[in-house]
């Protein structure tokens, strides 16, 4: 089977101060398969972030490739950026703050299919249509963010990724600054759709709980580099590098 997402040699760095660079993600390489879901685990600043931000070009990329569908991505920009993005969408860890203060919900969930072509009406029938398949009601679509609970804002903007309805969805610690309760519904969410819409997902996160029951495969980062992977059970019940040890014993 071919990938639907490939990243070759990936290296992103950041400039950190008048002349030194920060190496965030360095040579790293891994394949997305059709309806797959691949999750990345790893500590805080372990580059796993900034792998879901290249994949996105939400970051410069500073060396390899990232091929979707076998086209080559690493450096569109424009209308052809704005194409890439009805084939991969990404949630986000603070839901709130990836929602526009001044416009409601709605308006959010509506913008993408507005850059389609999509006019008014119909934009609005749609977006309420995607609140509802997310458990919310139709009339969310006329709140704010600031009106809505933090577990509500995420489904709003897991109903706003699906309008363009992507092949690829990357959920970037989506559900982790949501409480035990309101993660799990998310969850339960996120399994459905994925299973509905047969996307395949790259789902970024610290709670190795969470990706031993939703991913199929798992990649570890450590330093900006990726030193181990496999199904979950390989590499979280029968972890290879003293590293993944390390992150598997301070859960239990």
């Amino acid at each position: 089977m071919e990938p639907i997402l490939e990243v070759r040699n990936l290296t992103v760095k950041f400039e950190e101060g008048s002349q030194k660079e920060l190496t965030a993600v360095n040579g790293v390489s891994f394949c997305l398969y059709p309806h797959e879901t691949l999750g990345i685990v790893g500590e805080s600043g372990s580059g796993k972030s900034t792998i879901a931000r290249a994949v996105t070009r939400l970051v410069k990329i500073s060396e390899g490739e990232i091929l979707l569908k076998g086209r080559d991505i690493t450096h569109v920009k424009g209308k052809a950026l704005r194409d890439i993005y009805r084939s991969l969408q990404m949630v986000f860890q603070s839901p709130a703050a990836s929602f526009d203060p001044r416009r409601t919900l709605g308006d959010g969930i509506g913008e993408s299919l507005r850059n389609c072509g999509m006019g008014k009406a119909r934009r609005d029938e749609a977006a309420e249509k995607l609140l509802l398949s997310c458990g919310l009601p139709e009339e969310f679509a006329h709140r704010y963010p600031h009106e809505v609970s933090g577990g509500q804002c995420q489904r709003a903007a897991i109903a706003r990724a699906l309008a363009v309805e992507p092949e690829i969805l990357i959920c970037d610690e989506a559900t982790s600054a949501l409480d035990v309760t309101v993660q799990a519904q998310v969850m339960e969410l996120l399994t459905r759709l994925r299973q509905q819409h047969r996307m395949s997902c790259l789902f970024i996160s610290h709670d190795l709980a969470l990706v031993q029951s939703f991913c199929d495969r798992v990649l570890v980062m450590k330093d900006g580099r990726l030193v181990e992977e496999g199904t979950p059970d390989q590499v979280i019940l029968r972890p290879k590098e003293a590293y993944t040890k390390r992150l598997v014993d301070a859960v239990l």
